[in-house]
This record gives C-alpha cells, sequence and structure tokens, in this order.
C-alpha cells in the first residue's frame, strides 16, 4: 500500500511560490503574478491601459493624461511609493523579502499544530505520541563491523554442522514401520542392487558390477540388467535360423509381378458385365 497523499503543501512548496510585493497575494507561476499586477496595480483608470512596472505607468500618465501618478493602486499600507520598481519577483528589498519567509514558517508551524491537536496525533518526542521519538541511525565502527562479521560466520558454521549430523541421524535411523531398509553406499549414498559387488560405491561400479551378475528372474529382468550395462542382446541360434529361412520367400514374393488373366478370352470383361441385369442397357 503506497504511502497517504496529504492534502497541504509543505513548506518548502509555499516559499517557492510566486507571491506579489505590493498585497503579499501567492500564485502558481510567475506568469499569473505578472498578469496580476497588471491588472490591479499597473492599470491606468483613465484609459485602462495595463503596464508592466509602477514606473511605466507613471510615464503614461505623465505624457498621455499630463497627470501625475502619486503611489500604487490597491497596495499595502507602507508598500505604495514608487520608489521601488517591481517587476513580477524582481526588485524585491532584501528585509522584505526575508520577513515574508518568516511569515510564512511562522503561519505553517501553527497551522500543523492546530491539525496535530484536532486529530489528536501531537508531534513525534512529545508527551502523549504514539510514535515516540525519532531513532538516530547508529554507525559501525571498522573493528564492529569485523567482530560482528566474524560471530555471524561461527554462527552459519554452527548451523551447518547441525544440519548435517541431522541429515547423518536421519540416514542411520530404521524406518518407523518395520519394513528393511536398503544398505546405504558409503561415499554417494546410493542404494545398493541385489547382486551387486558389496564394496560399490559409485553408479559406474554399479553398473559394471551387474554386467559380471549371472542373470536371475525370468526374460524381462535379464534384459533390463544388460540394458543397464551396456550390453547387446545376442540373437538365438533358432531365431537366426527362422530368419533366413523366411528372408527368401520374402524376396520371392517381392520379386513376382502382379498380372490380371482372363479365363474366357472370348468375352472380354465388359462383355461379361453387360450381361448381368444391374449393368444392362435398356432398350
Amino acid at each position: 500500500m503506497g504511502k497517504k497523499r496529504r492534502n497541504y503543501p509543505s513548506l518548502e512548496e509555499l516559499l517557492d511560490r510566486a507571491w506579489c510585493y505590493y498585497c503579499e497575494r501567492d500564485f502558481e507561476d510567475l506568469k499569473l503574478l505578472i498578469s496580476h499586477q497588471k491588472a490591479k496595480h499597473f492599470k491606468c483608470e483613465r484609459c485602462g491601459r495595463r503596464l508592466n512596472t509602477a514606473g511605466g505607468l507613471n510615464v503614461h500618465m505623465n505624457q498621455v493624461h499630463k497627470e501625475t501618478l502619486t503611489q500604487v493602486e490597491n497596495a499595502l499600507e507602507g508598500r505604495e511609493g514608487l520608489d521601488v520598481e517591481i517587476f513580477g519577483m524582481e526588485g524585491i528589498p532584501g528585509d522584505v523579502l526575508l520577513q515574508h519567509n518568516q511569515q510564512i514558517a511562522e503561519d505553517f508551524d501553527k497551522k500543523q499544530a492546530d491539525r496535530q491537536a484536532a486529530t489528536g496525533n501531537p508531534p513525534p518526542g512529545q508527551q502523549g505520541s504514539q510514535r515516540g521519538p525519532l531513532k538516530k541511525i547508529k554507525l559501525e565502527t571498522a573493528e564492529e563491523l569485523k567482530t560482528r562479521l566474524a560471530l555471524w560466520r561461527q554462527q552459519a558454521q554452527a548451523r551447518n554442522q547441525a544440519a548435517a549430523e541431522s541429515d547423518r541421524t536421519q540416514q542411520m535411523r530404521p524406518p518407523q514401520d518395520g519394513s528393511h531398509q536398503q544398505p546405504l553406499s558409503g561415499s554417494g549414498g546410493l542404494p545398493q542392487r541385489p547382486g551387486a559387488p558389496p564394496n560399490a560405491s559409485t553408479l559406474d561400479s554399479l553398473v559394471s558390477g551387474a554386467s559380471r551378475v549371472p542373470p536371475a528372474g525370468d526374460e524381462i529382468d535379464r534384459v533390463i540388467r544388460m540394458a543397464e550395462a551396456g550390453i547387446r542382446p545376442v540373437a538365438q541360434p533358432a531365431a537366426v535360423a527362422t530368419a533366413s529361412a523366411t528372408a527368401p520367400e520374402k524376396n520371392n514374393k517381392k520379386d513376382k509381378s502382379t498380372r490380371m488373366v482372363y479365363q474366357d478370352g472370348d468375352f472380354s470383361l465388359e462383355e461379361k458385365m453387360s450381361q448381368i441385369a444391374r449393368y444392362a442397357v435398356a432398350v
């Protein structure tokens, strides 16, 4: 689940917003601020023309209307003078900018305290806070890291030894159902096949031993043992004799050519068919 988005701007976002020097109103971008200043503070009351600065409006009033501009309209007390040339956010005095940022920070802290009091969640670290104080990140030195690494290696080695001992005990434990368990080989843990050499420890030795064991059981078991040992079965003499006896007959049958023979040479096959009722032509 993602982090819940707040419905109010942060302090950094409030400080980055554009604001008007004359009326302390803030805007989303500088373009809206300039349009606001031209419409509210730099607009001629005689002809309605909008200028970019208060100085430009003063020149317009002198040259066109023969009047002198005394103050900026719709400005706060103390900021309606013409001694400061403002365009957008350019030309704002440093002390006024600092005072504005301090006022924004104070208003933000006050609103945040009001929200926390309304929701019942005091700031972290204060009395009654459910989260408690924020924890500091612990920085470990090189010696502490080496010590912790050595301890981890010891614990990993102990776990591996315990797992090996458990596997060895499980292999030596007899089955609980009372059935006989086949002995396991010494190195590979492979079960020995019946009739295999007692010292066989690998799959190769088991296969080679199977070829030396005389066949036992039915014919299928013998064929399986020979296939595992890689020995091809030898055809029986009777089967070879039967195959040799039948081979010429097959070759002779293949050499014969098929042909159609008529017993009665006076009548063709079409004439014989015409004598049958279903093939007769009605006249």
